[in-house]
């Protein structure tokens, strides 16, 4: 079996995290990744609420995602910094007429490819429709433009969850002017689920693994600072919402791990805070 040691502690642990729900492949993904006794290290983690609650967080995202995907349609997908998420691989096992790619970058996307092929190889899968599993820099408008063109003729929707905060305004910008080029001429929308917004209340302390990685990266630094000032950067350049998603409280399989008093005091938490992200699909014009 394939030394999965490269994979970053901070991936490692969000996949273990996300094993928890009934996200597609995830939990044999954390299976074969960390081990399958690994289950049993994880009660501890249950008990704290801010684990729960990033839980939920991270299957909120995901989910909006496929909420609006599912709205909107659409048979030619390419998916940006997917990282040891499978939803390429759950619409191409589920949809005959689908053509998924799958990108990453390089060490992310190769150990993403083994996993994927270990799926269909041991839970003898048989895909209708069609799935590449690419390394991609998705601010290399070159190697972006060369994955575009394996899709067949037609509109594109270009996905990501976990990417727009960690890129900085220039960066963002450079994104946003690839991805308009390539919808105006193709059509089709971006969907993003990274319209995260500063708040100035902190939830949780900023000892543990989790919050080092996210100052290491600038993530707050790198959030917009509202939502009216998002659709602004979007709209200057070129894009406008097409859609926003709901609620997905109804799908979220994590809930199962709060008291009800624990999940009353949450939905009390989130009412006062507000709202930290979106999901949007946004259009060019």
């Amino acid at each position: 079996m394939r030394d999965y040691s490269s994979i970053s502690p901070s991936a490692k642990s969000l996949l273990l995290m996300k094993g928890l729900t009934d996200i597609p492949f995830i939990a044999d993904a954390a299976k074969l990744v960390w081990g399958k006794d690994t289950v049993k290290n994880l009660p501890g983690l249950l008990e704290k609420e801010t684990f729960i609650k990033r839980l939920i967080h991270f299957e909120a995202r995901y989910k909006s995602v496929d909420m609006v995907m599912e709205l909107i349609g659409g048979k030619n997908i390419i998916e940006l910094s997917s990282g040891y998420s499978f939803r390429g691989l759950h619409m191409t096992l589920n949809h005959p007429d689908v053509f998924y790619a799958d990108t990453d970058l390089p060490e992310v996307i190769e150990i993403k490819a083994d996993l994927t092929t270990q799926f269909i190889e041991q839970q003898q899968l048989e895909l209708q429709g069609e799935l590449l599993t690419l390394p991609l820099n998705a601010l290399d408008e070159g190697e972006f433009r060369k994955i575009t063109g394996l899709l067949p003729p037609g509109p594109v929707n270009i996905v990501n969850e976990g990417l727009l905060m960690y890129l900085n305004t220039v960066e963002k910008e450079k994104l946003c002017k690839i991805i308009h080029r390539i919808l105006k001429e193709r059509g089709g929308y971006w969907i993003t689920a990274d319209i995260y917004v500063r708040k100035d209340i902190k939830l949780t302390s900023g000892n543990d693994m989790f919050n080092r990685f996210l100052e290491a990266h600038n993530v707050e630094e790198n959030k917009f600072e509202s939502f009216e000032q998002a659709e602004q950067f979007f709209y200057k350049q070129g894009f406008r919402i097409h859609h926003k998603a709901g609620p997905v409280w109804h799908h979220l399989s994590a809930l199962k791990y709060m008291e009800q008093d624990q999940l009353t005091q949450l939905v009390q938490q989130a009412g006062k805070l507000g709202k930290i992200r979106e999901t949007w699909a946004l259009i060019p014009f």
